[in-house]
């Protein structure tokens, strides 16, 4: 809070100084090169995942952040799991996989597309974004708090849109190889071809890790090694003036042998054998534009397999366990401008999605299904030059859990040119998925011996997640001090405020134990809540001869709570080993850091050649319930409680450095680029997944 609450009196201070008078004369009539170009940059970005349509993205009302290709290119990162870590309020979780945890919810509750269509394969409710390469991806579009009143199911905490490269015209294409000790190594190559009426375009690449062991302080944990490969294709072809045809395939493959560790509600497993995944998605999308109207029809469907083979038997009494899903998503979309200032929107989807393998089956027998029926509409509207503002609502009716209607309203008041002042509130639900209702898997590796039973089976009926969230902002955006005709100060600043209440929130919980077993299924919490507050800064200082020096730093305070423990400590109903429970004593909810930020401090040369960069990240320290040491602290329903300093694990900072330099080679532009990632060596494998420890990194690229 007192970082938000400095970063308000920087932006008075900066607006103040804004109207003062140079401490010296200036060539007003010559204008710098470098600041220009930044401002330009930033005032032409466009953004389509707040509204499905697209907007400038300091217009949106919908608050939509944005990670560009060029921060990523010279980051010496490899994985999306790795570019997200660094964006403020957002933390890496998941004891299996490396999925990302946001506004205080898990990655389960946040939804990711590529292009617009979502991405499946998660297994324990996480998507492993460390199989998500960042190449061809041209920048990630990210809006924090609930969407499902335009995207549906699993936008409780927001939606992630990772936006693939468009060919810019005549043929261009690109060559990266890149390794990493400790980590993958890497080739991919992107070629494209652009015109007015058609753009072709494919990515291909290619990554390999050795297996390895990581020595941490109390285990030895072994890193399997892998081998996986992504082919995407992309068609835009404009047949006359009025329509416009869009269409992509990509495919996905991943092969991962050797030994490794699952941790498993504090019980870690190890394994040795081999997992096989694909996947393959394509969609078609067929746009018609007439006056000020618009149709998008558009037609998706993705297949997803995947295959653990086991050394040792499980409790269906074989070593293989099967997964396999797919999905059809069909849905149209209709735009109709009315005046200057209005748009409306109205639409309607279906959606297929089934499942099968070794672990789901339903009360039946037969393969678990979900068909779902959706309609939804939205008006954006501009009133006055000083406001603009969006409404949207959604209907899902799907064939298991009924209807789930989802509202949204986001305000923005443009009081001048550069504030701006954001506000929303929105209802998100989440579907109970099908690993939650129907999964049957019975652990019998060394280190566990559990069983997983899906809700329905236990005869228990699982309702949707449902989130109330209040979100507001207040931002200062394209600020611009000049100092001389070559240099200037380039600024921008903001807070923003958000409390998601949460109704029905899906836990894990053990049941019993049978037979010496730990047997887990999930059920609905009443309440719990996320709140908190979240400041950003970018500063630049941009000379035409020297370079720019930039810095984007960012903080988030996090207070995230089960209401059933808050109100159990109000009665003084909540006891452990130690006395009755205080509300100064109570963690709040597990795996949350209540302090959390992130810093980039980076130098550009004037030809934007050389590039040098140190970013940092801290988390603060977060409770882990396998650590918990007082048992039960209340009874209805059981819960344990983070409470203790010993249940936490410590906090932490991440120091990733990179370098690049590009030149001319042979009538192609090359970038050589080196880094050291986590410099500081952090390394926790059961508690902090993705750090393996210090790493470099080496990379070159050949641009043609």
């Amino acid at each position: 809070m007192r970082i938000a609450i400095a970063t308000f009196f920087l932006l008075a201070f900066i607006q103040v100084g804004a109207h003062t008078q140079a401490p010296f004369k200036t060539d007003t009539s010559r204008a710098s090169l470098q600041t220009d170009s930044i401002k330009s940059y930033q005032s032409q970005q466009v953004v389509v995942t707040g509204t499905r349509n697209e907007l400038r993205a300091k217009d949106s009302p919908v608050r939509v952040e944005i990670i560009d290709s060029r921060r990523m290119a010279n980051s010496g990162l490899a994985t999306m799991a790795d570019v997200l870590r660094e964006q403020t309020g957002m933390a890496v979780s998941g004891s299996i996989r490396s999925g990302i945890q946001m506004n205080g919810l898990g990655p389960d509750h946040t939804l990711i597309l590529i292009d617009g269509q979502p991405v499946i394969g998660r297994v324990a409710g996480v998507l492993d974004l460390s199989r998500l390469s960042i190449g061809n991806v041209d920048r990630v579009e990210i809006v924090k708090g609930p969407m499902s009143s335009m995207y549906g199911s699993d936008a409780l905490a927001g939606v992630i849109n990772i936006i693939t490269k468009r060919p810019a015209d005549s043929l261009h294409g690109n060559v990266l190889l890149q390794q990493q000790t400790r980590g993958t190594g890497e080739g991919r190559i992107e070629v494209g071809w652009g015109s007015d009426d058609l753009e072709i375009s494919g990515f291909a690449n290619i990554k390999n890790q050795l297996p390895f062991t990581l020595i941490g302080q109390d285990a030895q944990v072994p890193i399997a090694g892998f081998t996986d490969g992504t082919l995407q294709s992309n068609l835009l072809w404009r047949p006359t003036r009025t329509w416009t045809i869009r269409s992509w395939v990509r495919a996905f493959g991943s092969e991962t042998s050797g030994s490794f560790i699952e941790s498993v509600a504090g019980q870690v497993a190890k394994n040795s054998g081999s997992v096989t995944q694909w996947d393959g998605s394509a969609s078609v999308n067929a746009e018609y534009k007439s006056g000020r109207a618009r149709l998008n029809i558009t037609s998706y469907g993705s297949l997803y397999n995947e295959r653990y083979d086991f050394d040792t038997v499980q409790g269906s009494g074989s070593d293989i366990d099967d997964l396999h899903r797919r999905i059809l998503r069909t849905y149209a979309q209709y735009d109709l401008m009315i005046g200057a200032k209005n748009r409306m929107t109205l639409g309607g989807e279906f959606i297929y999605d089934d499942i099968s393998g070794t672990r789901y089956r339903d009360s039946t027998g037969a393969d678990p299904c979900y068909r779902t029926g959706v309609a939804f509409t939205q008006w954006e509207g501009l009133p006055t030059d000083y406001i603009s503002y969006v409404l949207s609502a959604r209907i899902d009716d799907n064939n298991i859990f009924g209807s789930a209607l989802s509202p949204r309203f986001s305000v923005l008041l443009k009081p001048g040119e550069h504030f701006r002042a954001s506000a929303g509130v929105g209802t998100g639900f989440k579907a109970p998925d099908f690993r939650q209702l129907f999964v049957t898997f019975s652990n019998r590796l060394s280190g566990a011996g559990y069983d997983l039973i899906g809700a329905s089976r236990l005869g228990v009926d699982l309702q949707p997640e449902r989130s109330l969230t209040y979100d507001l902002g207040v931002r200062y955006e394209d600020g611009h001090r000049r100092l001389t005709s070559q240099s200037s100060i380039i600024y921008n600043a903001e807070i923003r405020a958000f409390r998601n209440q949460l109704s029905n929130l899906i836990e894990f919980y053990f049941v019993r134990s049978i037979g010496g077993r730990d047997v887990y299924s999930y059920r609905n919490v009443a309440r719990a809540f996320t709140q908190g507050v979240e400041s950003n800064l970018n500063l630049a200082y941009a000379h035409d001869g020297i370079g720019t020096f930039s810095l984007l730093a960012g903080y988030q305070f996090l207070d995230a709570r089960d209401q059933q423990v808050v109100d159990a400590i109000d009665r003084g109903q909540a006891g452990t080993t130690e006395g009755l429970l205080t509300h100064e004593a109570y963690g709040g909810l597990w795996g949350r850091s209540k302090h959390s930020g992130v810093l980039r401090l980076q130098y550009d040369d004037p030809s934007r050649a050389l590039s040098v960069n140190a970013r940092f990240q801290f988390m603060g320290r977060f409770g882990v319930e396998a650590l918990d040491k007082n048992g039960i602290v209340i009874s209805d329903p059981p819960r344990k409680v983070l409470d203790r300093d010993d249940e936490y694990v410590a906090g932490y900072t991440v120091l990733n450095l990179a370098m690049s330099y590009t030149t001319d080679i042979a009538g192609m532009h090359g970038t050589f680029g080196i880094g050291l990632l986590n410099g500081l060596d952090v390394l926790d494998p059961l508690n902090i997944p993705g750090l393996v420890g210090r790493q470099v990194t080496a990379q070159v690229q050949l641009r043609f």
